[in-house]
């Protein structure tokens, strides 16, 4: 739900920094950069270690950067940019361990199903951050606590991992269904590297779900600023800042 929080209250953000679309566009930028670096990374030790903990780390540090990004001063900007990258490697984390974590505790349809609810989850929680960001900052008049609530509910979400969570062990899935019969070999990560881009399955995925990250992102980040001058320009107002917070939610 964070990855666009900020865009639902980013005219604030815009406003409080003094800053053009171009840095505001650097902004998500940046998250994705260091969530594209952070995702290999992670899907590595997640391989080899546990997954839990690498999960419970990431999302430390998710929630300790959201948070810290929020108390950074108006002349700092390049400070809540790197606050805001460091979030995308607590989501890479997360999005990259929890499949494979899911997958060792189903199999057949059932894994298809309750990776579907995943990845189901993510436009939807992403839809909840356009609105919860928004809310929060207008009942508070602070758009700092519409981006803080996604770290009080980032540290709920770390508690339940940590208490409810069974590591799996890898395979057991397969295992406890007959369908794997047997161990698993721990590989390198250039082997794996190699049979990834020796399959044309994934290779063309990619290049599509790439396609797709270009023009849903882009729409995703700028759609509520558009919205909010488009919303501005038709009541004969200069500037976003001239409506006041709840029409702003709305």
């Amino acid at each position: 739900m964070d990855r666009y929080t900020v865009a639902g209250v980013l005219t604030n953000v815009q406003s409080y920094y003094h800053i053009d679309d171009a840095y505001a566009g650097l902004l998500q930028t940046v998250f994705m950069t260091f969530f594209m670096v952070a995702s290999p990374i992670c899907g590595f030790l997640g391989d080899r270690y546990v997954r839990k903990r690498i999960m419970a780390v990431g999302i430390a540090v998710w929630v300790l950067a959201v948070l810290a990004s929020t108390f950074v001063p108006a002349n700092m900007f390049w400070m809540f940019m790197l606050f805001r990258g460091m979030v995308g490697i607590g989501e890479a984390s997360y999005a990259v361990i929890s499949p494979s974590i899911i997958a060792d505790m189903f199999t057949g349809a059932n894994r298809g199903r309750m990776l579907m609810l995943f990845y189901f989850a993510i436009p939807c929680g992403s839809g909840c951050g356009f609105m919860v960001g928004s809310t929060v900052a207008a009942v508070t008049g602070d758009w700092r606590w519409g981006v803080r609530i996604t770290a009080i509910l980032g540290v709920l979400c770390l508690v339940m991992i940590i208490v409810f969570i069974e590591e799996p062990v890898r395979g057991a899935a397969e295992r406890k269904s007959g369908v794997l019969g047997t161990e698993l070999i721990r590989t390198t990560y250039s082997e794996d590297l190699k049979r990834l881009l020796l399959n044309p399955t994934y290779i063309f995925s990619t290049f599509g779900y790439t396609a797709i990250v270009f023009v849903v992102g882009t729409l995703t980040w700028w759609v509520p600023t558009a919205i909010e001058h488009n919303y501005a320009y038709n009541r004969g107002l200069n500037r976003t800042e001239q409506l006041n917070p709840q029409t702003k939610a709305q």
